[in-house]
């Protein structure tokens, strides 16, 4: 496993039906690893903003959780 990635998002044109006949816009996302060149590493997946607000959320989360534990465990933070 690699140590650097990187996650890009923005607004799609493309859309879903929603049950009241409604489109709601997608998200789509990428996430690279930035240490292999081989695209098939790269994943992709079209979310609706409910769910990708909700991973997002959820990495938020889990960031805050990891600093936290690399403070209280005294490791030392990697470079970029």
């Amino acid at each position: 496993m690699s140590g650097f990635w990187e996650i890009g998002a923005a607004v799609s044109p493309a859309g879903i039906l929603v049950e009241d006949g409604s489109e709601e816009l997608l998200v789509p996302v990428e996430i690279v690893d930035l240490d292999n060149p081989d695209p098939s590493a790269a994943a992709f997946i079209d979310l609706p903003s409910t769910e990708a607000r909700r991973i997002a959320l959820e990495i938020l989360a889990a960031a805050d959780d990891a600093d936290w534990q690399t403070e209280q465990h005294g490791c030392p933070q990697e470079a970029r």
